[in-house]
């Protein structure tokens, strides 16, 4: 064997590791294997708490009343565990318990007291929502929306139809929502306001003859009949 053959394996050789080095090693990967198992479960058990929570959601959508205060608490619940499980904020959830809460309080009048607990509760979880998914439109228009429940006219309430307009500009959920704010609360709502929501009712009148209709029935039934044809002139 050469000299120069003999050093080259000499060389390719890796220097033996110590025990102590091996355990190290071994205790890290140990440690990260568990933190990943523990993070997938987590995903897992808040993943099922969600869609138990959705599938109450769901269900109120298809029928529109009130749900019955033991079905609230239930699903309530349910988003909160999904909500604590998570590893992270999670804006989905949070909008998905704002809701819940919005819906707790469906059907009663602004100035129930015994509905205000849910209502504010929905703001904060829908304030909430908007910080983690900044860029959400649809959260912007429910926080916007869970304001006006409040009977909270401010800054918020403008930032919050703002960034759902500039979001989702054209999307006939969010220009609908803010058309809504704008019919039920006109005597409450500062010019800036006002501007903003009748900009949504134009663009929820162009998209449809029978999202048209919607709105002039709401107009009607909110004696704001004048405000939606003010609105709609130009058009």
């Amino acid at each position: 064997m050469s000299s120069n053959t003999a050093y080259k394996r000499h060389s390719s050789r890796t220097a033996p590791m110590s025990t102590g080095t091996r355990r190290s090693i071994a205790l890290t990967a140990g440690l990260l294997g568990l933190a990943a198992i523990v993070a997938g479960g987590q995903l897992f058990f808040s993943g099922i708490a969600y869609y138990q929570a959705q599938a109450f959601l769901e269900h109120w959508e298809q029928n529109p009343r009130q749900p019955s205060e033991q079905a609230g608490i239930i699903a309530e619940a349910a988003i909160k565990r999904a909500i604590h499980a998570y590893p992270g904020s999670n804006g989905e959830y949070l909008e998905v318990l704002g809701y819940i809460e919005q819906w707790r309080a469906f059907g009663t009048d602004l100035n129930d007291p015994s509905a205000l607990q849910q209502r504010h509760a929905a703001v904060r979880a829908l304030r909430e929502s908007t910080q983690a998914r900044h860029t959400w439109p649809d959260a912007w228009a429910a926080l916007a929306f869970g304001k006006m429940t409040v009977l909270e006219f401010d800054h918020e309430l403008t930032q919050a139809m703002q960034k759902a307009q500039h979001f989702g500009p054209w999307r006939i959920g969010i220009n609908r929502r803010i058309a809504e704010i704008g019919l039920l609360a006109h005597s409450e709502l500062n010019a800036e306001q006002r501007a903003i929501t009748a900009q949504s009712m134009q663009r929820t009148a162009q998209y449809s003859a029978k999202e048209r209709q919607k709105l002039f029935a709401l107009a009607t039934q909110t004696n704001n009949l004048n405000v939606l044809e003010n609105a709609l002139k130009d058009l």
